[in-house]
């Protein structure tokens, strides 16, 4: 008689030995398990190919909108505008480069640093926004590979860049050097003033730096400054920064002697603070004027109020002692030597000598201070800017004022340089300045002096 199955619980054993039995579950839970990774890996290739080209386009934006503001000085906007254009889709794959960045997606306008935002404008030069798009509209969004199956084809993918110009404050008003700056001994520099050097700063005792002086250098180990140094140089431990400025207003020399051999004030306007409206204004006629400078003196009475003057030298040029030049733009091939008492407003000397004194003061001590610049209380108008693709050399004994000296060489000062308000020295090389300095610091007044913009993201 056949066996019958043992009950327990109302359940058979066999019934249990069914239940029991895994054969073939583990294949459907694999199977299961399977799926769902490859799921997810193929949603993380989705993912992960979006944010590889938003990158991209990221890159793409930001050189694009460097492009924008660099050409657009030169160039005007529509060569801007191209010039982004090609920029950007250089830095972009050809997977919709052609049409992730056109035209229109360049903006020239203004940034508001305070609230981050972008105010279109056409005319303006100071800030421009790129945007990169792809997108179902341009017919080149994104291309998914797993999440198609699901009904999700493509991306929508979209980065954006603001680039802003800016113009250094020490580059404004201050020393800098690409090469070494040294500062001796009882000198006082008033807040906002800026000393800088590319390679060194050496600053010896008694000196003063009021709080918001501002000392920089790219590394602090490249201060030179005795064990004692910070307790007998006064605020110069705040003051210190690391930074490094490419000095590019010094590739401006040739460009300024250029507009003045042109005879066109108009164009000193695109190298200056002011700009064409606001620098250089006593510069009212156009053309050139030949002035032949005979036994060596130049006199005030040889240059007509608002020219550019050219000088017929054969030697240095030496300005005759105690007498006042003004309103007026010297253009000269030979080096240029003050004398004691001569007093300069509004005008702009230039030389083409490459002499390490190619402008030079007077020997000795004696004598009247030179003053460069009038005594205005930092008012528009009344400074003098001297430029040179050499070096200056000033001996003791003078007052500065809203003025700026320009040298690819070095620069020197001799003791006594006091009376300074508002001074922009600029040295392709070493600035050497001694001991009983009087820095002031004005902050405006300074429209004639030669600037050029530097390019930053904003966002």
């Amino acid at each position: 008689m056949a066996a019958h199955p043992q009950i327990i619980d109302g359940v058979s054993s066999r019934s249990r030995r069914a239940i029991a039995d895994e054969t073939g579950g583990i294949g459907i839970y694999g199977l299961f398990i399977f799926a769902t990774i490859a799921s997810v890996v193929g949603l993380s290739m989705d993912v992960a190919n979006a944010y590889k080209v938003k990158s991209e386009m990221q890159v793409a934006v930001d050189a694009a909108a460097h492009a924008a503001l660099v050409t657009r000085f030169r160039d005007g906007r529509i060569k801007a505008i191209d010039n982004a254009v090609a920029t950007g889709r250089n830095d972009l794959s050809s997977s919709g480069a052609e049409t992730a960045i056109v035209t229109s997606d360049v903006v020239f306008g203004h940034w508001n640093t305070e609230t981050a935002t972008f105010t279109p404008d056409s005319s303006s030069t100071e800030a421009v926004m790129v945007t990169a798009r792809r997108n179902k509209a341009r017919g080149n969004a994104v291309s998914t590979f797993v999440s198609s199956f699901v009904g999700l084809t493509n991306w929508e993918v979209t980065a954006a860049a603001v680039a802003e110009t800016y113009r250094p404050s020490c580059l404004r008003e201050g020393f800098v050097a690409d090469k070494a700056v040294d500062i001796q001994s009882n000198n006082g520099f008033e807040a906002g003033f800026c000393i800088h050097s590319n390679a060194g700063i050496k600053v010896n005792s008694n000196n003063t730096f009021e709080a918001g002086t501002i000392v920089s250098l790219p590394t602090l180990g490249g201060l030179q400054v005795s064990a004692s140094g910070f307790k007998t140089n006064n605020g110069l431990l705040d003051a210190l920064r690391e930074s490094f400025y490419k000095i590019r207003i010094l590739n401006r020399i040739t460009d300024i002697t250029a507009a003045l051999e042109a005879g066109d004030p108009a164009q000193l306007g695109h190298f200056s603070a002011g700009g064409i409206s606001g620098s250089h204004t006593y510069l009212k006629t156009p053309g050139v004027v030949n002035v032949t400078v005979s036994g060596g003196v130049l006199d005030p009475s040889q240059l007509t109020k608002g020219r550019i003057h050219r000088l017929v030298c054969s030697g240095t040029v030496k300005m005759k002692q105690d007498a006042t030049y003004s309103e007026v733009a010297i253009l000269s091939p030979c080096p240029i030597q003050f004398s004691t008492g001569s007093k300069f407003e509004d005008v702009l000397m230039v030389t083409k000598s490459t002499a390490s004194d190619s402008f030079k003061g007077p020997s000795g001590n004696g004598g009247t201070k030179m003053n460069f610049g009038k005594n205005d209380n930092c008012a528009d108008g009344g400074g003098v800017q001297l430029v040179t693709p050499g070096g200056i050399k000033l001996a003791a004994g003078m007052n500065v004022y809203g003025s700026q000296f320009l040298a690819a060489g070095d620069i020197q000062f001799a003791a006594n340089a006091d009376g300074i308000e508002g001074i922009s020295l600029v040295s392709g090389g070493r600035i050497d300045g001694t001991s009983n300095m009087k820095m002031g610091f004005c902050g405006s007044g300074l429209n004639s002096n030669f600037e050029v913009d530097y390019y930053r993201l904003a966002y």
